[in-house]
């Protein structure tokens, strides 16, 4: 338990960073934010959260869609587990302690580390692969509006397309090309042989075996394969929409709901190749380039705090409780609970 609070108070102490720095960044627009803000009815509130967990509990049926390949009594309860302690763990330890977290948790339900890390990955590749889809379908048949509407931002989407399909595309060569898991085997054995070195090479070799190996046992899985795609669709759909509601929300209409469908995507695809802290700064700032072209800044200021407030700030009060009850419960006693 002292552990799990220690990693809680390193959370709240990054929601306090992220607190501070949206109190510097929107300062000047206070009052105007406020009473944007206050004009929000509960509804719209409770709509808002409803997507956020819409999405967290489709990511859950990923989850369990994965493991289900290996442990076929994995549940979506024990899904929703797993999911939402890489929710706190992206959060509490910035991002570092998440997988190992959910390994951990996956090894107490009976599937072994390596294995565990491998399904984590491919699911981390699914959904790089789904943001990049969904926004290249977007662009496909509003492309035109786009660059009519914003002609500049051609090299922000430059940058989001190479760095998410390069980290897509090299997990995915890794995954289904032997020659790709061979060389980057032969880039690992390149590294020093002093110090911490040799242990960290032997984790990485093993865990680079484990994706293989899940990764081919999954993408033989076509049902599979398709049923997870589907549902991280439907789990961007929701966020996608959260970001529609909370401008309506604010009283912006200048954006039809696949208009700002479109440029939640792109947020996003921007926001995944740069670097974050604990899964924020560039969602931020990405929200903020897109949006304010077609709304005031203040009005879009209070759009992006209503949003990450459902979809950032609200997952991660569950995950505390849920990682609470998940150290008390599961990891209290010995065996598998």
């Amino acid at each position: 338990m002292k552990n799990g609070w220690k990693k809680i108070a390193g959370g709240l102490l990054a929601l306090a960073a992220v607190l501070t720095a949206a109190f510097l960044v929107f300062r000047g627009h206070w009052q105007e934010i406020r009473e944007s803000l206050s004009a929000v009815p509960l509804w719209g509130t409770a709509a808002m959260l409803a997507l956020a967990a819409g999405y967290q509990m489709l990511e859950s049926r990923v989850c369990a869609s994965l493991v289900r390949a290996r442990l076929p009594g994995f549940s979506l309860r024990q899904a929703v587990e797993v999911t939402f302690l890489g929710v706190f763990g992206n959060v509490a330890t910035f991002a570092a302690g998440s997988m190992p977290m959910q390994s951990l948790l996956l090894h107490k339900y009976g599937l072994t580390y390596g294995h565990g890390v491998g399904l984590l990955t491919v699911d981390y590749i699914f959904h790089k692969s789904s943001i990049l889809l969904y926004a290249s379908v977007m662009l496909l048949f509003q492309g035109s509006w786009l660059r009519d509407a914003c002609p500049d931002l051609s090299r922000y989407l430059l940058l989001g397309y190479v760095v998410c399909g390069a980290v897509a595309a090299a997990l995915v060569l890794v995954c289904a090309w032997e020659k790709m898991e061979r060389l980057a085997l032969k880039l690992i054995g390149l590294l020093p042989e002093t110090g911490k070195w040799p242990k960290r090479k032997e984790a990485w070799r093993t865990n680079l075996a484990s994706l293989y190996t899940e990764s081919q046992h999954i993408l033989k899985d076509r049902a599979c394969c398709g049923r997870v795609l589907a549902l991280n669709a439907g789990k961007l759909l929701c966020l996608y929409t959260a970001a529609w509601l909370s401008i309506r929300l604010l009283g912006a209409d200048g954006l039809s709901f696949w208009q700002a469908q479109l440029l939640a995507s792109l947020m996003l695809l921007i926001a995944s190749a740069l670097p974050n802290i604990a899964g924020v700064g560039p969602a931020e700032f990405a929200f903020l380039m897109l949006f304010t072209r077609f709304m005031p800044y203040a009005q879009a200021s209070a759009a992006l705090l209503l949003y990450r407030t459902a979809t950032y700030f609200f997952p991660f009060a569950v995950s505390i409780f849920l990682t609470l009850w998940v150290q008390r419960r599961r990891f209290a006693g010995p065996g598998r609970p």
